[in-house]
């Protein structure tokens, strides 16, 4: 094969190609435990996507307590109200098209003058504050998750509500809604999160049991209540503290900072006690004690955000947040730092993907190992009879390796500080997609080491480096060309050659 140099194609004529995006049925079964509520349910339900459809989500192999969500504070109080304080200013429908997947919502139950006077579940700061009904902001949750088939969305509820209350008023909406099975079952006869921990979120899309609901307390002044049943769980209801921890979030008008725990429990439980179950964790990133929540979020939500997790709670959870709750979470002092792009970075990083033609391992020797074909690693192969470059092929991995199967990911010599890295032979030069007389080339192409650009920057030599964490195995990589979008993949008909090919194609589906 003939090659030429990528350098008339640059980065800067084409533009950066950004990464991969990170784009139990069964009966009701008591959803709330309460016979009053048994002749709610019909039997309509809303069709699930199938398994190969939920198989190929932006989630891979990852479990709930694997993935974080964006979360807002009082997702209620916005600016369609005139009650002050407000903590967020879009409504519930915006904040979930915006990305937001997890809600917090404060319940109360308000007497009605009517004859019979009754009950009714609302949105509320205090008695005295109301906001809107509890099922007007539950039903466009509902509708959302009817229009997106492939989204889950979390609702954390601070109950100020009776059992019997609240559990009718979600029932209500889910009835009126056709939508019964949509709420998440924490566990039945052939499955329990205690004992076998929380399920892969794929297949929560695939069973459409996608809206996960906490309630925090009953209200005690109901008389049908007694302490004793504050943290029953009533079916599908979860009680928030035998699932979750979370940080505290009075500053006192200060940076939220730290990771102290809001109820005592260690934030760095790996299990909670006496289940198989890893907590929840969520990091609220608000004061509620200021008086004007908008001012401070800016600050709140930019790099203190993200220097928060990385200093402060990741060494004491040993683990990334689920959950990130804040104020206006449209706002940052830092540009493109905002709480929706920390939480699409966890993400990328917490991607759990089976092995792959287009992820390797890099072992401490520098080899790029394949994680799909046994003992197969990537080497420089023989040069083109020019003396310029040659090509990239697979061999079995060495032992000692040689310099010809070393490779390092490296920031290009000057380079404008994208992100993208060259990666780097053991004599110095680049990893390279053929120039193709400018067209970028398909699926399948081999792959070539070429001198490393230095008076421009071609594409076809610049590699986004994305981290996933692999099934059943270390830690692994995939590479995304910057001028094709196409993965660094290992060929697997030629995988039992002497030397085969190493080409780009598709990226593995997240």
């Amino acid at each position: 094969m003939r090659t030429r140099s990528a350098r008339a194609v640059t980065a800067d004529a084409r533009g950066p190609v950004p990464r991969p995006g990170p784009v139990h049925r069964n009966r009701l079964l008591r959803l709330l435990a309460l016979p009053v509520l048994s002749l709610l349910f019909l039997a309509a339900m809303l069709p699930a996507p199938t398994t190969a459809t939920a198989a190929t989500t932006k989630y891979g192999d990852a479990r709930l307590d694997q993935w974080s969500w964006l979360t807002t504070h009082n997702s209620y109080a916005d600016d369609s109200s005139k009650l002050v304080p407000r903590n967020q200013s879009r409504n519930i429908t915006q904040q979930l098209n915006d990305g937001v997947r997890g809600l917090m919502f404060d319940t109360y139950e308000v007497s009605v003058d009517a004859d019979p006077p009754y009950r009714h579940v609302m949105l509320c700061h205090s008695l005295h504050a109301c906001y809107e009904s509890f099922a007007g902001g539950l039903g466009r949750v509902v509708d959302f998750l009817k229009a997106n088939p492939q989204e889950v969305v979390t609702i954390f509820l601070e109950n100020y509500t009776g059992q019997e209350q609240l559990t009718r008023a979600i029932a209500e909406v889910l009835e009126a809604k056709g939508a019964e099975k949509l709420l998440f079952q924490p566990g039945d006869s052939g499955f329990n999160i205690d004992k076998s921990n929380w399920p892969r979120v794929r297949n929560m899309v695939a069973r459409n049991e996608r809206l996960v609901i906490f309630q925090d307390k009953w209200d005690f002044d109901v008389p049908v209540q007694s302490t004793k049943d504050a943290g029953i769980e009533y079916g599908r209801l979860m009680y928030t503290w035998n699932r979750t921890v979370e940080t505290t979030y009075d500053y006192d008008g200060n940076r939220p900072s730290g990771c102290a725990s809001r109820n005592g429990n260690s934030l760095g439980l790996a299990k909670m006690p006496g289940t198989n179950l890893t907590p929840l964790f969520t990091i609220n990133q608000f004061d509620s004690s200021v008086l004007n929540p908008e001012s401070k979020s800016f600050g709140d939500n930019g790099q203190s955000l993200k220097d928060r997790i990385d200093r402060d709670c990741r060494p004491v959870a040993k683990r990334d947040p689920n959950f990130i709750a804040v104020n206006f979470y449209q706002h940052s002092d830092t540009p493109g730092v905002t709480p929706l792009s920390v939480v699409d970075d966890l993400n990328r990083n917490a991607v759990i993907i089976d092995p792959h033609q287009a992820l390797w391992t890099v072992s401490p020797s520098k080899q790029y190992v394949s994680t799909i074909a046994t003992n197969r690693c990537m080497v420089r192969g023989d040069e083109f009879e020019d003396g310029q470059g040659g090509l990239v092929t697979q061999r079995n991995c060495a032992n000692p390796a040689p310099s010809s199967h070393q490779w390092t990911a490296t920031p290009p010599t000057g380079y404008d500080g994208k992100g993208f890295r060259w990666i780097k032979a053991g004599n110095g030069t680049c990893l390279t997609v053929p120039y193709n007389n400018g067209t970028p080339p398909g699926n399948d192409t081999q792959l070539f080491w070429w001198p490393c650009e230095t008076r421009w920057f071609s594409g076809s030599q610049l590699w986004n480096v994305v981290p996933a964490k692999q099934q059943g195995g270390p830690a692994a990589y995939y590479f995304v060309n910057q001028w094709t979008g196409k993965c660094l993949t290992l060929d697997i008909p030629t995988s039992a050659a002497k030397a085969g090919k190493v080409t780009q194609a598709a990226c593995p589906k997240l």
